[in-house]
């Protein structure tokens, strides 16, 4: 594996390694986007637009999970490529005990909390407040183990193994889609039954990733750990881009949800739900590109292996460029098939949908520009600036136009604000790209300081 990382690849190399990432994330969004029609189905928009008000803590669990598992596996990586195996083992087994101890907090504390408390402080109205809080009661123990599941499917690609990491996120899709079918359909549970379904999901991929590591490892193996604060502090700053990006996307669904609550009510939100899903599909193949190449990246970088990382950088950059035109295409000519899936016979949500979606579909032009930069600057442990990188686009660029669009433009403003945060987020990403070039891409070329 180590040699197939330092060779020059193919176009079947690449393929072969990254496609699965890709097809990994195609697949999360997909299970979350059947997870969504039965609901918007079989409860109605109401229960549908109730996820998206619990959305937020999903980030948050998420992006914990994020945080820790691209931080590490890109600081691991890089020790691999240096040949410090035990180092890079003690550090692997750290990660995995310190998530354990966090999904038990996270639970605890919601726990704790009280899922109407919870809901209330997430935004829930009258009408949608039942609704959240029987979904966060059935969804609760997932929102713990997720931060397991996206620490195996990480690690995983890291010990050289996307193909485990894609059956994983299939075995957690498909266990979703079955018990969607079952509890929802069948059994009339409604929002409770999608909330066990996705927590049922979970739980089967994180079993796979504890098989896997325990018997079908190929580089990375459980040892003796020791506490490193160094480490943990130097993943959670690495990672923290993934984090910052998980995180903005809870805080801009919270900002979006009041926003869109009082210029469309509760039938708006639902509109927004179904942007959303839309969004993550169609940029789908963005993140899981990042994801897929970053490993490789990391590796070659620990080992000085400049040329290696343009050859990466440069077929991440050409394919991005495709994938941005056909998602672009797909969103322009078949979203309103896509938003009937969701809406079903509800009028009122179509038209603000169909609406959204027509600014919308321009984002997909630019947002992987964002997307590969930031994932970049984690494989090559520079987490300051991909942090910096989300920050601006998330909190600055989305939040900033949102304050200022809608108050001109009305709900179109809200719509705006997307694509035009992604339009100052490429020229941030060229400008840190260019900026550091020589050090992570051409430092042979270097000019003197």
């Amino acid at each position: 594996m180590e040699q197939f990382f330092s060779k020059k690849w193919s176009a079947l190399d690449y393929a072969k390694f990254v496609t699965p990432s890709v097809l990994s994330m195609i697949s999360i969004s997909l299970y979350t986007i059947v997870d969504a029609l039965f609901i918007a189905r079989y409860a109605g928009p109401l229960a549908m637009a109730s996820v998206n008000i619990v959305m937020p803590l999903f980030c948050l669990t998420f992006g914990v999970g994020v945080m820790f598992a691209a931080g590490a596996s890109a600081i691991i990586g890089i020790e691999l490529g240096k040949q410090q195996s035990e180092k890079a083992f003690a550090h692997f087994t750290l990660t995995v005990s310190v998530l354990l101890f966090l999904m038990v907090g996270i639970i605890l504390l919601v726990k704790g909390m009280g899922t109407d408390r919870v809901a209330l402080l997430l935004g829930a109205t009258d009408k949608l407040l039942p609704y959240c809080i029987s979904y966060l009661n059935a969804i609760i123990y997932g929102l713990g183990a997720v931060i397991l599941q996206v620490t195996v499917e990480y690690f995983m690609r890291l010990d050289g193994s996307p193909g485990w990491a894609f059956c994983t996120t299939v075995g957690a899709g498909l266990t979703n889609a079955t018990l969607d079918y079952i509890l929802i359909a069948k059994f009339d549970m409604g929002i409770s039954g999608a909330g066990l379904a996705s927590s049922a999901g979970i739980a089967v991929a994180v079993a796979i990733g504890i098989y896997y590591f325990i018997f079908k490892a190929r580089m990375l193996r459980f040892a003796r750990p020791t506490m490193d604060f160094r480490f943990l502090r130097n993943a959670m700053v690495n990672g923290s881009s993934e984090m910052v990006s998980e995180l903005s996307a809870g805080v801009k669904t919270l900002v979006f949800n009041y926003v869109v609550l009082s210029y469309a009510g509760e039938y708006g939100v639902a509109a927004l739900s179904i942007m959303m899903y839309t969004y993550y599909l169609l940029s789908s193949v963005h993140i899981g590109l990042s994801i897929g190449v970053s490993p490789a990246i990391s590796f070659n970088y620990g080992r000085r292996n400049f040329a290696k990382i343009r050859e990466l950088v440069r077929t991440s950059a050409l394919i991005m460029v495709g994938a941005s035109i056909l998602s672009f295409l797909v969103a322009i000519f078949y979203g309103s098939d896509i938003i009937r899936l969701f809406a079903k016979d509800e009028q009122a949500v179509i038209a603000i949908a169909e609406g959204a979606l027509a600014i919308f579909a321009f984002s997909f032009l630019l947002e992987g520009v964002s997307i590969l930069a930031s994932g970049f600057f984690t494989s090559v442990n520079n987490g300051k600036i991909s942090a910096l990188i989300s920050f601006l686009k998330s909190f600055v660029f989305t939040l900033g136009f949102i304050v200022l669009l809608p108050p001109l433009f009305g709900l179109t403003g809200v719509w705006l604000s997307v694509p035009m945060s992604e339009i100052a987020a490429v020229g941030m990403s060229i400008f840190f790209f260019m900026k550091y070039r020589h050090r992570y891409v051409r430092p042979e070329v270097a000019v003197p300081t």
